[in-house]
């Protein structure tokens, strides 16, 4: 019994180092507890002095001390991360990080907005609890107006009651966004535990006035509510999620806009509009509203001639561009490419400083008979024009064509015998890259007949034309014709320029991070080798160590 007080000593110290590390709240009684083992273990030291200043207690001493320094630092670097908190993500899609977007929204948050979580205690040990709290914390590290509660349905039964209508069924975990204003509450249920859905539940609970958008109708335009592959039923759900509902608008000779609309869009129209119809679409821009035009390729004379007054440049050509193949892996191999011309263009230079298009650097968009949009040399004053996207540049290489350009002439497409050659037409044809997408700003100060709002003074009235309408629609939004997943690039595109022409900038874009694949995938070799090292190569090193050491000490120390 004799070492009694060292073994007693240490004991205590490592107690008090655990309970330090464990406990949830600030206490005396471990640190006293580490310091009673550190008093006992000085005493021991003092009484056996003669015996602890030999050689081989002094290194046995030595080894321990420097272990619980070890541990201390630890402690320390624990402690500090703990009251730190600073994370980084290595992953390549930035999966763990929150967009910008919704770091955004959440640092403007001016009122609190409180998350509740409702997940079973008996499921809380699975993978998915894990991932949403985490994503939570992360949250709620970005604004101090923002909390998360977790709360068990099965034993907190009175408030799952309370919030029955919006939790979903089976038991399945749900996330409702809650704000208090004014003396009401608000609640908007997420859709999803992912960034995306709680981001959006945010967003809505967070901006109450909704947005309205008004679909024109009575030209043979796409249909809003559509279950058709050429319909808008998607995008409408999509607008829906953003918080903007959108309406049918039929405008006839005495129709006014509705004073409640933001946005007015005209997706798809079969029959030019009237002068009536762009009239008041044209005062709806000089009063500050939003339009949205998505024009296939044809003759549309009144909307040509009108869009002009606005630095539109609408002429009837259809997009071309070739589509590069290999017949083989060898002609792959080679560089021995075949191309031929096709209307299928996929789009991926966008401009990297307007708000719809600068986070989709890494996206692409297919148009399928898409027409050019081209703006004026010199836009009537107070207008400004941004070419968002464009078909590709350059030429097609041993040869004299561009990879892009636009014809007066699409109907040569089906002719038999056609080759790039003979449809491309130097002198009728404009040269890659062309416009697809244009936006418009018009300052109301500026522009002749603008009517600028006293309220707020520095809003404009903004366009989107697109030469592409059928991207917007239920096939055009899913991939694999319309059978596979959404489209992001298409998806993202859209809602960027609603929520642009509505002037909410902050809300653009809140999508959630493609998971990234982190798996390693051996093959059997492999995994034979990664065996041998982790059951032989390993322990056998570990051993062949620790043999050098006592190898060492007995020839020099003993």
């Amino acid at each position: 019994m004799k070492h009694f007080l060292l073994i007693l000593g240490i004991l205590l110290i490592v107690i008090g180092g655990l309970f330090i590390f464990v406990a949830e709240t600030q206490s005396l009684a471990p640190t006293g507890i580490a310091i009673v083992g550190i008093v006992l273990v000085g005493l021991y030291v003092i009484s056996n002095w003669q015996q602890v200043a030999r050689r081989s207690t002094f290194f046995g001493l030595n080894a321990i001390l420097m272990s619980l320094a070890f541990v201390a630092i630890l402690s320390v670097v624990y402690l500090i991360a703990q009251n730190r908190e600073v994370t980084w993500d290595f992953t390549p899609t930035g999966k763990y990080t929150l967009d910008p977007q919704t770091a955004k929204i959440l640092e403007n948050l001016e009122q609190p907005v409180d998350l509740l979580l409702f997940f079973s205690s008996n499921a809380r040990q699975s993978s998915s609890y894990v991932t949403v709290t985490d994503l939570l914390d992360e949250y709620k590290r970005h604004s101090d107006n923002l909390d998360y509660e977790t709360i068990d349905p099965e034993k907190e039964y009175e408030r799952a009651i309370e919030y029955a209508a919006d939790l979903n069924s089976l038991g399945q975990p749900t996330i409702i966004a809650e704000m208090e204003l004014g003396g009401k509450t608000f609640r908007e249920k997420a859709a999803t535990l992912d960034q995306e859905g709680i981001s959006n539940a945010i967003m809505k609970v967070s901006h109450r006035e909704p947005i309205s958008a008004y679909f024109l109708v009575g030209n043979y335009e796409k249909e809003l509510n559509g279950e058709t592959l050429t319909g808008l039923a998607l995008l409408n759900k999509f607008l829906g999620d953003e918080n903007i509902q959108a309406n049918e608008l039929r405008l006839g000779p005495s129709s006014e806009v509705p004073d409640d609309a933001d946005i007015i869009a005209v997706v798809g129209p079969e029959e030019d509009l009237s002068d009536d119809q762009l009239g008041a679409i044209k005062n709806f821009v000089l009063k500050g509203g939003g339009v949205f035009f998505a024009l296939d390729p044809g003759e549309f004379p009144n909307i040509q001639l009108r869009m002009r007054e606005l630095g539109f440049e609408l002429p009837n050509k259809t997009v071309i561009e070739m589509e590069v193949s290999y017949r083989s892996i060898e002609d792959a191999l080679s560089g021995r490419a075949s191309a031929s011309p096709t209307d299928k263009v996929e789009i991926a230079t966008f401009d990297a400083e307007n708000e719809i298009t600068k986070q989709l650097s890494n996206s692409s968009l297919r148009f399928t008979t898409a027409r050019e949009i081209e703006t004026l040399p010199v836009p009537p004053d107070g207008i400004t024009m941004t070419d968002l996207a464009k078909t590709a540049d350059g030429q097609l290489s041993g040869t004299n064509l561009p990879r892009s350009w636009a014809t007066s002439h699409p109907e040569r497409m089906s002719q038999a015998g056609v080759t790039a050659e003979n449809l491309f037409d130097p002198d009728e044809d404009n040269r890659g890259p062309v416009a697809v997408a244009v936006a418009a700003e018009v300052d109301l100060n500026a522009v002749s007949n603008g009517v600028a709002d006293p309220d707020n003074p520095e809003k404009k009235g903004k366009i989107v034309m697109v030469g592409d309408s059928d991207f917007l629609t239920n096939v055009g939004l899913r991939a694999q014709g319309g059978q596979g997943g959404v489209l992001r690039s298409h998806h993202d595109f859209a809602l960027n320029a609603f929520n642009w022409l509505a002037g909410q900038v902050d809300l653009i874009t809140i999508r959630e991070k493609e998971a990234d694949n982190t798996s390693l995938i051996l093959d059997e070799a492999m995994q034979k080798k990664l065996s041998v090292v982790l059951v032989w190569v390993i322990p056998a090193v570990i051993a062949a160590i620790g043999f050098i050491v006592v190898l060492y000490r007995r020839l020099y120390f003993v």
